[in-house]
C-alpha cells in the first residue's frame, strides 16, 4: 500500500518539487518542520485519500503581529 501523504517543497520556479511520502498526517506535520529547520521555505502536504492540500508551512513570509 503506497502511503497516502506526500510532501512538497516549492521551489525558486515556483514549482513544488516532491520530497517524500509518509503515512500519516502527524508525522507529515512532524517532517514538514525539520524539513523547513534545516532549509526554510514553502513546504505542503498533499493527501491522495482526499486529493486536497491538507497543510501547509511558509517561512518565506512574514508572520502577522
Amino acid at each position: 500500500m503506497r502511503a497516502p501523504f506526500d510532501l512538497f517543497k516549492k521551489d525558486q520556479q515556483g514549482n513544488f518539487v516532491w520530497l517524500e511520502a509518509v503515512a500519516d498526517l502527524p508525522t507529515a506535520k512532524t517532517r514538514l518542520k525539520e524539513l523547513n529547520a534545516r532549509a526554510p521555505g514553502e513546504y505542503m502536504v498533499f493527501d491522495h485519500i482526499k486529493l486536497q492540500i491538507i497543510e501547509r508551512l511558509n517561512s518565506d513570509c512574514p508572520r502577522p503581529n
